[in-house]
């Protein structure tokens, strides 16, 4: 049933009088129905008392109703933390307890029951004595204070009530009793329990958490509160929960109490007990929820060497506050809680200047850090001595912390509950005063700090000997859950001597000099000669940040070793960079030694680093494509920051103007710790406020980085949902404010969202295509609007020549294009959009709207986004929801996926349906296409390792997407551009009296053109094209309103017939259709077209969302980029998309109406907002009335947060079994192209060269962008969630990345072979295949080796060599397998062993890489093919297309389909008239 819809939930019961439990009551006494003046009239909750936990006076059994249930159930909220949600389930009060043992400890309470992560008590030292009984209105309390009441906080208080029952005498095993003891010396039964749950009735719905903490925590260590809502609004009732239960029993049934100044009488119950919760370990055993140990001191520093650690702070137990070390086994993670005085620094360092007052700060603190289990990889139990022992504790990177704050400011009116987690707020630092560096810029080096926390991350903690029992229990536990405890002593791990790092000091000597200390000015008179070129302190930095140096181990020496072999750099090699990039490379793979170390990639001596062969001969990477840029990256967390090797990334405007400041740039992006990923917005909290601080001073104060401060610059759109931005670093003559003025004019924008979006649209990844040889014209011309409505918002022209030309000077991706797109998403100057190709357009113009324009820019130039293109259109949660809520039977969408599922499982035994399914549903990168050319070519009959794992790769994603995401893919249907019928012949939408009348009559219906690849055919083919004509189903993702799903009429029209892979809107009618789909335009945004007849919904006409956003808020003045920063850490703060989309689907699914409810209406409304966030400024706010309680259970949320739907979307997730990805690399490889070809040793040593760099530049990519093998990268199938961001257009983000890699590597290894011509460039790909096959079969054979002497390796360990090189050349690497040409090798080559010393001494091969230009674009290549003179400029002035398209081919070109690199390829018959891929598949069909 559905928790949230009051159409199917049964009304409730009418009010009765029934006994009531009298908690607190002696035996025999009784009361009577609660008086209407405690329980509010009509509250759906407590209509009556039906479902309290009821006792007669003569009956010792236990009852319960069904309303106490669910009215429990009913009173959590969204808001509610995942501990403290009341589970769906009953509660059995005869089902014993099964605890076996508990844990406790003083001070900190657990509430065993709950399902939150690890808290600590909220009570700080100086409150100890508040948690005592003070007097409560019951039995045995002070008669003064009966009768004056007890005061809470904020005039909040309380006294007994004339109704208090008489006493009885004689006790009972099932009374709860009045205090402890109750009259005959019997412990009452709630004393023992590890909480205890209060029920209050009747309270103002005004209350706040705050006035129920107010009136009862002088009682007791309150763990949690609750407001009860129904529909967002309280309804007088709530809840509070005691852990441990109090001393005495202070409540009584009935109370007279003071809240918010208004007197009035509540009730109050007592819940039940709950059993203690056991976990069970991986080993099957169980344990409490928690077990801890008290702590003599903590201890923060750094491993000086694998077995030697430093201290650097220490806080030792002053019995004035909590040490605790906690092992948390159900949530898996290990809780240290500790205190420490903050003392003025000045104290200890006179030479520390402040204008503050000595000691005016000081303070004491309460800490705690939280570390997970998965963050563990070994604890080191150290025997101190006869009374002491230690836990090691060393982690690669910093864990979570926080900091106590007062539990009275840890409330929130807007929430309606409260857990004594709230009293712990996120930290960044722990220091004196966090105020004296709010200037400083975010550096890895701290000055002045008490304890770093982002560097000094080995934790040492020291314990009583008296405690080695509680440890014992402990580490069995930590044993079955997998934390490895090794134990030694004191001398096996000794402690080594404090010292701070000199690198600093000799680096920057403006720090040492300001400290004024004669050792550092010593020091710097003896170093003063050292000086490392920017580029070798960056990337010392980004060896430091990354943990493979540490500052403590770097000396004076080191670094005058690294000057000296800067020394000799030259324009392409710097061998000092040269050895930092190489110990900063992405890990091949640990050895099993290396894995046992406590810090398997740390370099504990650096001077060792010149000894290293291979560390020495390290050169430099291959030369880029012209359209990528080496960008530096910096990662900002809390405590610190991470700074990434240069790489090559797609550039764009702002980076290729101002290309000779390159290294000026930064792309820094803000996260949570590294171990957590990103930083979740929190609108409703201060709890994470330390965290936006920290982002907020980052962008304000900038960052320092190998002596150069850089400055927050602007935000790319993309960049600015992922939390990133531009950083640059000025010059004398070049600031940020003279790259923002040239950027553009958009000081007219006082919007300041807009403002920072229109600065953003410089920062698009764009290519630049060659300029034309005779001029651009831009042309102005008007927009299509009516009724207020714009028809062409978005959408320019071009001439088809023009788009000709545009395709061959652009990069090799779009090169190896068919045929020419007809519209391409632009960017010029401050105009964006699409232009799409249309006959009447003169070559040297570009016709462009008012609705395209955004600012002035002195940009002229026309860069491309993209190109348009076909790929096939797929349901998900969102369209599936809306579809069925239109008619869309639900048996339609499990037929398909049963199906879908089905040919999945069926295409990874037969080629022929994988041929089919790849070839009908096709991405929207293409690679689907270039597998199903792969499996044409006759690998996958080979078993040809690569292409087998591209193929289980792409099971493995569509498998995953389709239960995660509903993802069915659709083979009657479209995803592409949309644009306008500039013809004006479509039909389009009008709104008429007539149209109700006229439901589904198709002559009512707005008309579409759409003209896309035959199923199975050739896209780019004009004879492999077809119009669909007929009803159709037209959107744009994400669809959240039953209107954003429009039915549509697809017809043929002949003048619009040179426009393919795009959908043609009319460009008439009331209103435009694209402004239906979810608020869309033609500015680049994709639609999907459906014309299966199954998905064609019965209800046509739903009214479309009228959408009136809230006017942005302008500013009087000018914007500044202080404006820019705050509503950058702003936008961090509030963002609620996701959050608004989670609970879309949750109230769909539960809902009756689905979508059409009005509360799912509300919330398609306030998801436009939240869309529109970046650019109005404005948020969505999601009112507590539209937060879901619970979730379906498809959403894989927590369980008591779950119920089980039965719905469509349940009903799909459950069909879908979970598949992983475990790629068989055993299988041999292709023995047709191992046999084409007597290589020649020359070659191949060559090919290994590069080879070795590939593998360097594919892992560097799979390490930055999160992911785990090389054929998600090559395939953009991307099966790994990101760390920061969502996966919404990652694989289409991935594209340009993937693209450019393997573009930089076809080039190099055409540059090695110097020329295209396939005669001499095919062996070269042959080369590439061969090296990589040795590789293999080397790995294999030392596996074999090792599986025999029984050690080592499996055969799918990571060792194992990366494949994916030779395949940039798939098309070649098809023409080899298959040609008709005879072998030149009678049998498969013996392979060629080569070990790491074959590339020890590099010299030689990094010089003929030089000569041939594969470093840094250098050499000579035979060029089979110019673009330049291809179009003669006599025919620029043309209106029409200076190649023949009419039969598919143009004037034969030298080598044609060799490389991508060719002009425009309009044949693919291939050499010999051999088959495509294609061609096979209609032969396998025959």
């Amino acid at each position: 049933m559905d928790p949230d819809s009051h159409a199917i939930r049964p009304p409730p019961a009418p009010a009765q009088a029934q006994p009531a439990l009298g908690l607190g009551v002696k035996d025999g006494a009784t009361l009577t129905t609660t008086p209407d003046a405690i329980i509010p009239k009509g509250n759906p909750y407590m209509s009556a008392n039906k479902g309290r936990w009821s006792r007669g006076g003569g009956n010792r059994g236990w009852g319960r109703s069904n309303g106490f249930d669910r009215a429990s159930s009913r009173s959590s909220s969204d808001t509610l933390p995942p501990r403290e949600q009341p589970r769906p389930m009953s509660y059995n009060p005869n089902r014993p307890s099964n605890r076996t043992y508990r844990s406790g400890r003083p001070g900190f309470s657990r509430d065993q029951s709950s399902d939150n992560g690890p808290v600590a008590s909220s009570t700080s030292s100086s409150d100890k004595n508040l948690h005592k009984p003070q007097g409560a209105s019951v039995d045995g309390v002070d008669s003064a204070n009966v009768s004056n009441g007890v005061n809470g906080v904020n005039g909040n208080s309380y006294e007994v009530s004339e109704k208090r029952r008489p006493s009885g005498n004689g006790a009972d095993q099932h009374n709860f009793g009045t205090s402890n003891f109750n009259t005959s010396g019997i412990k009452a039964q709630w004393a023992d329990w590890p909480s205890i749950t209060l029920r209050i009735r009747g309270l103002p719905t005004a209350s706040t958490t705050f006035d129920l903490w107010s009136l009862f925590h002088l009682h007791g260590e309150i763990a949690f509160i609750e407001l009860f809502e129904r529909d967002g609004v309280r309804d007088g009732n709530g809840r509070v929960r005691f852990a441990p239960p109090p001393a005495k029993q202070f409540w009584n049934d009935i109370m007279t109490v003071t809240i918010q100044g208004r007197q009035m009488k509540i009730a109050i119950d007592l819940q039940r007990d709950r059993p203690l919760q056991q976990i069970q370990a991986p080993s099957g055993r169980n344990f409490p929820p928690s077990l801890s140990v008290a702590m003599k001191a903590l201890e923060f520093g750094v491993l000086a060497s694998e077995n030697e650690v430093m201290p650097l702070r220490t806080i030792k137990n002053d019995a004035q506050g909590e040490f605790l070390l906690t092992a948390d086994f159900k949530f898996k993670c290990i809780d240290i809680t500790f205190a420490c005085d903050m003392k003025d620094p000045r104290r200890d360092d006179p030479s520390i200047r402040h204008p503050s007052p000595v000691g005016q700060l000081e303070h004491r603190q309460e800490y705690r850090t939280v570390i997970p289990f998965a963050h563990l990889k070994k604890l080191v139990f150290i025997d101190i001595d006869e009374d002491t022992w230690a836990l090691l504790i060393p982690l690669p990177s910093p864990p979570l912390f926080y900091k106590q704050v007062d539990p009275e400011k840890s409330h929130a009116k807007i929430r309606n509950t409260w857990t004594k987690r709230d009293v712990w707020n996120r930290t960044v630092n722990i220091t004196y005063d966090t105020s004296w560096f709010k200037n400083d810029a975010v550096a890895l080096h701290k000055g002045n700090q008490f304890v770093d926390l982002g560097r000094w991350t080995s934790y040492r903690l020291f314990f009583s000997k008296s405690t080695l029992a509680d440890w014992s229990t402990m580490k069995v536990a930590l044993r079955d859950f997998n934390i490895n405890v090794d134990n030694t002593t004191l001398k096996g791990f000794p402690e080594v001597p404090a010292k701070m790092p000199k690198i600093w000091d000799i680096l920057e000597s403006q720090r040492a000099s300001a400290v004024g200390s004669n050792d550092n000015l010593a020091l710097l008179a003896n170093t003063e000669d050292i000086h490392l070129p920017y580029d070798v302190r960056y990337q010392l930095e980004v060896c430091i940040s990354q943990g493979i140096l540490n500052e403590f181990d770097i000396t004076a020496e080191f670094l005058q070793k690294l000057a000296d072999l800067s020394k000799g750099r030259t324009a392409r090699r710097d061998r000092a960079k040269d050895l930092l990039l190489y110990i900063a490379e992405p890990p091949t793979g640990a050895r099993a030694e290396d894995r046992e170390k406590l810090d398997e990639k740390r370099i504990y001596d650096p001077m060792s680093l010149f000894e290293d062969k291979k560390a020495m001969s390290h050169y430099p990477e291959l030369s880029i494509p012209e359209h990528c840029q080496w960008v530096r990256k910096v990662i900002v967390t809390p405590t610190t920051m991470y700074l990434s090797s240069p790489a090559p990334e797609p550039s764009n405007r702002v980076l290729r103007q101002y290309i000779k400041h390159e290294d000026r740039f930064l792309r820094v992006q803000f996260t949570d710790e590294i171990r957590k990923g990103r930083i979740f917005p929190a609108p409703d909290t201060d709890q994470e406020n330390a965290l936006f601080n920290r982002v907020h001073r980052t962008l304000l104060n900038g960052i320092q980085i190998g002596g150069r401060h850089f400055q927050y610059l602007a935000t790319g759109n993309s960049q600015f949902r992922e939390n990133g931005a531009y950083f640059f670093c000025p010059t004398e003559f070049l600031t940020c404010d003279n790259i923002r003025s040239w950027m553009g004019d958009v000081n007219h924008i006082r919007v300041v969202a807009k403002y920072a979006a229109r600065l953003g649209q410089c920062f698009s990844t764009t290519k630049a295509p060659r300029t034309s040889p005779i001029g651009q014209t831009i042309v102005p011309i008007k927009d299509i609007e009516h009724n207020g409505w714009c028809f062409t918002d978005g959408v320019g022209k071009i001439a088809p020549s023009r788009a000709t030309f545009l395709v061959q000077t652009l990069s090799n991706a779009h090169k190896a294009l068919k045929s020419i797109p007809s519209a391409f998403q632009f960017r010029l100057g401050g105009s964006k959009g699409i232009l799409v190709q249309w006959p009447d357009i003169p070559f040297n113009e570009v016709h462009l709207r008012p609705s395209q324009n955004k600012f002035n820019a002195p940009a002229k130039g026309l860069e491309i986004i993209k190109a348009s293109r076909y790929s096939t259109a797929t349901l998900n949660r969102q369209t599936i929801i809306i579809l069925s809520c239109l008619g869309v039977p639900d048996a339609v969408f499990e037929d398909m996926l049963k199906d879908q599922v089905a040919n999945y499982a069926r295409a990874m035994e037969d080629p022929r349906v994988a041929m089919q399914l790849l070839s009908k549903f096709i991405d929207q990168n293409g690679i689907t296409t270039i597998i199903a050319q792969a499996i044409a070519d006759g690998f996958m009959e080979t078993k040809e390792p690569f292409v087998m794992a591209i193929l289980q790769v792409w099971r493995a994603w569509s498998m995953r997407l389709l239960r995660d995401k509903a993802r069915i893919v659709i083979e009657h249907s479209a995803f592409v551009f949309g644009c306008v019928d500039e013809t004006r012949t479509l039909r389009g939408y009008y709104e008429s009296p007539e149209a109700e009348e006229k439901k589904n009559d198709p002559d009512s219906l707005p008309q579409i053109f759409l003209q896309v690849p035959k199923t199975g055919g050739r896209p780019g083919h004009q004879s492999e094209y077809r119009i669909i004509t007929g009803i159709c189903v037209l959107g744009r993702n994400p669809a959240v309103h039953p209107g954003d799903v429009r039915v549509v009429e697809a017809v043929d029209v002949p003048a619009l017939r040179h426009l393919k892979d795009v959908v043609v809107f009319p460009a008439v009618g009331d209103r435009d259709i694209p402004s239906m789909c979810s608020g869309g335009d033609l500015d680049g945004d994709d639609f999907f077209v459906i014309w299966d007849p199954r998905l064609i919904p019965t209800e046509w006409n739903f009214p479309p969302m009228v959408h009136d956003a809230p006017k942005p808020k302008e500013l009087k003045r000018d914007v500044r980029v202080t404006d820019l920063i705050s509503f950058f850490v702003r936008y961090m703060k509030n963002d609620s998309l996701s959050t608004i989309a989670h609970a879309h689907i949750a109230k769909c699914d539960a809902l009756l109406d689905g979508p059409k409810d009005p509360r799912c209406i509300e919330l398609a409304h306030l998801h436009s907002n939240s869309v529109d966030y970046p650019k109005t400024g404005l948020e969505a706010k999601l009112e507590p009335k539209l937060r879901p309680r619970l979730f379906p259970h498809f959403m894989e949320k927590p369980p008591h947060k779950t119920y089980q739907s039965h719905k469509i979307l349940g009903r799909l997730y459950d069909y879908v079994a979970k598949t992983k990805f475990s790629p068989k690399l055993d299988g041999a490889f292709d023995g047709r192209i191992l046999r084409r070809y007597a290589l020649d040793a020359e070659t191949l040593k060559m090919i290994r060269l590069v080879k070795r760099q590939y593998d360097k530049a594919m892992r560097q990519i799979m390490n930055q962008h999160d992911i785990e093998t090389e054929f998600e990268v090559w395939s953009t199938f991307v099966l790994s969630r990101p760390r920061v961001g969502s996966e919404y257009k990652r694989q289409e983000k991935m594209e340009p990345v993937v693209t450019s890699h393997k573009e930089r590597f076809r080039m190099a290894c055409i540059k090695v072979a110097g020329s295209r011509d396939p005669k001499i460039l095919y062996r070269v790909v042959a080369a590439c295949y061969h090296v990589t096959w040795e590789e293999a079969q080397t790995a294999h054979a030392r596996t074999d080796e090792a599986n025999k002497a029984d050690h080592g390796p499996s055969a799918t360990d990571e060792q194992l060599p990366l494949i994916s090189f030779p395949w940039i050349f798939e098309r070649e690497l098809g023409r080899i397998a298959t040609s008709k040409d005879r072998f030149e090798l009678e049998e498969l080559p013996k392979p060629t062993i080569v070990s790491d010393d074959d590339f020890e001494n590099d010299e030689e091969e990094f010089e003929r890489l030089l000569g041939a230009g594969v470093i840094e674009g250098d050499g000579e290549i035979d060029e089979i093919d110019e673009i330049d003179g291809q179009i003669d400029s006599e025919d620029y002035s043309s209106t029409e297309p200076t190649f023949e398209t009419t039969t598919g081919t143009t004037e034969a070109v030298e080598g044609e389909l060799i490389v991508d690199e060719e002009v425009i390829e309009l044949d693919e018959d291939g050499e010999d008239g051999e088959d495509t891929g294609l061609d096979a598949l209609a032969r396998l069909g025959d």
